[in-house]
Parts: structure tokens; C-alpha cells; sequence
């Protein structure tokens, strides 16, 4: 019986959000939404989406973009020495570092595909929530450990700690904080609108499968954007990171099959 896992959108930071937004946007983007019988509430997803991806783009423009591009640098820098370390641990004779290299690898392609080309804030979120994954999941963490590539995660840490402190104290700023709220309230009600609109006509339709196939891919999406917020909240309140399930981390529409 598939699911939907619905976030509580409240705990994401603004260039989190944003990011969750448009990997949602970009998913909805790949079927076909007329068919779908949702193509007027895509059309208007993407029309929120874009009010705050605009918004927040015009800050790379601003005086202080300068001074922080250097400490850009220094982190994509690091990412690329990162992705040229797992290629050259890929050519070893050893398979279990072979293996290693190849679960990093098809990570990291999934998440920066692109990142040099994107902007400030949504550079900060996939870099996080790279980072959250790799050291949350074993499966990433015993990988990075059989590579002897810790180093280099704890160097993109600091890079990208030190560029968020710069950044998000003064790109973030340059959008009053009540327009701010407003745009991500908008984006919001029409995000559980696309919800409720997927689940309700996947219930009604009699082919399950294209709708299956996409609920299968946005919980995807979810699970992996929602979790390291989950683990961030979690961490302050000093309690062990519960999974994702229907709790307080999130509420679950549910459809029959």
C-alpha cells in the first residue's frame, strides 16, 4: 500500500526548502501531468517555486557576492578533489574498496549533478544533506571508512559550515523575513494541494501504475530531504534519531492499491 510522507516543512531552512521545492518541482516535471489529470496544479507549483527561487537567486548579484565567492570556491574545490579521490580508490585491485568507491560515486552524481551552475543557498542544502546522509547511514559511513576518505568529509564540512555562517547571515537577510514567510506559506498549501490531488486520483484511476510509479519516487525524495532535518532536530533536543514513520516526524497519506 504505498505512501506519502508529508514533512513538517516548519523545520527546513530556507535554502533546504527551497532545494526539497524544486527536486519535487523537477519530479512532477518528468511525467506527464496532463495525463495525470494535474497539469493546472503543477503549472502552479511551479509558478510558487519560481517566486522564491528568483527572490533568493538576486542576492548572488549583491555587493558582498565577491567576498563570498572565494569560500565557494574553496568547498566545490574540495568536492571535486572528494569525487577525483573515489575515482582513482575505484581503479584499486582491492573489490571491497572497488564497492566503496562505487556506492560513493553513484551518490555523489545524484546529488551534484550540475552544483557549479546552481546558486548559493541551494549549493548549501545538497552539500548538507550529502553530508547528513554519508554520516547517518552505514551503508555511506562503513563505505567512506574502508576508503580512508573521512578526511575529506571533514574538510567539506568546515568548508561548508564556514560559507553557510558567511552566506545565510547576510544573502538571507536581503529578503525581508515576512516576505520570506510569505513565499514558503505559498509554496506550502499548494505543495499539500499536489498531495492530496496525487493521492486522490490515484485512488479513482483505473491504471495504478503510473501513479504507483510516482509516489514511489517523491517518497524517495522526501525520506532523503526530510531525514537530515530529522536528524538536525533531533540532535538539539539530545534524542536518539527516530526513522521516518507515523509520528511526529511526519503524517502519512495512505492509498489503497
Amino acid at each position: 500500500m504505498p505512501q506519502i510522507p508529508k514533512p513538517i516543512l516548519s523545520r527546513f531552512r530556507n535554502g533546504e526548502f527551497l532545494h526539497f521545492m524544486t527536486t519535487v518541482l523537477d519530479l512532477y516535471k518528468e511525467f506527464d501531468s496532463k495525463s495525470l489529470l494535474m497539469e493546472a496544479r503543477v503549472n502552479e507549483f511551479e509558478q510558487k517555486v519560481n517566486i522564491m527561487k528568483y527572490a533568493f537567486m538576486a542576492s548572488k548579484g549583491d555587493t558582498f557576492s565577491g567576498k563570498l565567492r572565494p569560500l565557494d570556491n574553496e568547498r566545490i574545490n574540495v568536492l571535486k578533489g572528494l569525487k577525483r579521490y573515489l575515482q582513482a580508490e575505484f581503479y584499486r585491485s582491492d573489490p571491497e574498496k572497488k564497492k566503496s568507491a562505487i556506492i560513493l560515486l553513484k551518490s555523489y552524481d545524484r546529488y551534484n549533478a550540475g552544483i557549479t551552475r546552481k546558486s548559493f543557498q541551494y549549493k548549501t542544502a545538497v552539500i548538507t544533506n550529502l553530508l547528513e546522509n554519508w554520516n547517518s547511514k552505514p551503508e555511506f559511513s562503513n563505505a567512506l571508512h574502508v576508503l580512508g576518505a573521512n578526511s575529506w568529509i571533514e574538510e567539506l564540512t568546515l568548508k561548508n559550515n564556514t560559507f553557510y555562517e558567511q552566506y545565510f547571515t547576510k544573502a538571507i537577510s536581503s529578503v525581508p523575513k515576512a516576505q520570506s514567510n510569505k513565499m514558503k506559506a505559498d509554496i506550502k498549501a499548494v505543495f499539500e494541494e499536489l498531495i492530496t490531488d496525487t493521492t486522490s486520483f490515484a485512488r479513482v484511476s483505473p491504471d495504478h501504475s503510473k501513479y504507483n510509479k510516482l509516489i514511489k519516487e517523491l517518497t524517495g525524495i522526501i525520506n532523503t530531504n526530510y531525514q537530515p532535518i530529522a536528524n538536525r532536530h533531533n540532535r538539539k533536543k539530545k534524542e536518539p534519531t527516530p526513522p521516518v514513520q507515523q509520528d511526529d516526524a511526519v503524517d502519512i497519506f495512505e492509498l489503497d492499491s
